[in-house]
């Protein structure tokens, strides 16, 4: 839902620019309409509240990103276009049917993924660097407080084989013929511990069955995937899944300080309602 929300409220927002409409609240020169809100809460099946909550921090997003001067250029906004129609398994008319259906135009859709990539780029540069490494007591404390999270079974030891290119296309080619060799795909063997595994790589790799590929990743500098071979368990406990923990801390802190970063955009922002 997270993932949706940010393009469903610019779909909303997009459709009711034509109509003109009472100004319900203005947010540093930038209005929100009552036509705004309701269709947020209808379409979205919010309450009014959280309506309001929702497109005031969509205005205060904004602007922070446009002072900030965060660019994307095209070239970036189709590799993710590519990276996500490669990992749902669709074509690009496939995706512009699906967006059509729910009333998007692949020019809105191009231009909202612009937006979000600009937040994430926003994000990394201007509040993850707020957030400290945790140390190992921290995360033994988040892991004591919050076990219910880390059911899954631990995963000690990994063998796989990493396939690289720089076409996309090439490796897909390679994940549906994993025994050939293909030119412009590079493979490797690795055997791994979770320990020696980023957060985000073990959490993909954990929920990869063996002898499966896992999605292709976007590098930035080229595509790679990983066929899981074998996973052999012979830890248990924190240290088994300490990487599984420092991810879902990682996530918390993620959240916690979005959420002061954005009241402090509120309390510095003018933000007044007109009309509810």
């Amino acid at each position: 839902m997270k993932k949706i929300l940010p393009i469903l409220l610019f779909a909303i927002i997009n459709s009711q620019a034509q109509i003109i409409d009472a100004i319900a609240i203005d947010v540093n020169g930038e209005p929100i309409t009552t036509l705004e809100i309701e269709a947020v809460q209808s379409k979205l099946n919010m309450s009014k509240k959280a309506a309001v909550e929702a497109l005031i921090r969509d205005r205060l997003e904004k602007s922070a990103i446009e002072k900030a001067n965060i660019e994307i250029s095209p070239q970036e906004v189709d590799a993710k276009i590519e990276q996500i129609a490669n990992a749902r398994k669709l074509s690009r008319e496939d995706m512009k049917n699906a967006l059509a259906k729910n009333g998007l135009t692949w020019k809105a859709y191009k231009k909202q993924l612009s937006l979000e990539m600009k937040k994430e780029k926003f994000f990394a540069k201007n509040i993850a660097s707020s957030i400290s490494r945790p140390t190992d007591e921290d995360l033994k404390l988040f892991y004591e407080t919050h076990k219910d999270k880390f059911s899954s079974k631990p995963i000690s030891q990994i063998s796989m084989i990493a396939y690289a290119s720089n076409s996309s296309k090439k490796l897909q080619e390679a994940m549906q013929n994993p025994m050939r060799q293909f030119d412009g795909v590079q493979q490797k063997s690795i055997l791994a511990s979770s320990n020696e595994m980023n957060p985000q790589l073990y959490n993909l790799i954990s929920n990869t069955p063996e002898g499966s590929f896992t999605k292709p990743i976007n590098t930035g500098r080229g595509f790679v995937a990983y066929f899981i071979k074998s996973k052999a368990n012979s830890q248990s406990g924190f240290e088994a899944i300490k990487n599984q923990v420092a991810m879902a801390w990682m996530q918390e802190e993620r959240i916690k300080a979005s959420k002061n970063f954005l009241n402090k955009l509120k309390n510095s922002a003018d933000i007044r309602v007109i009309r509810l």
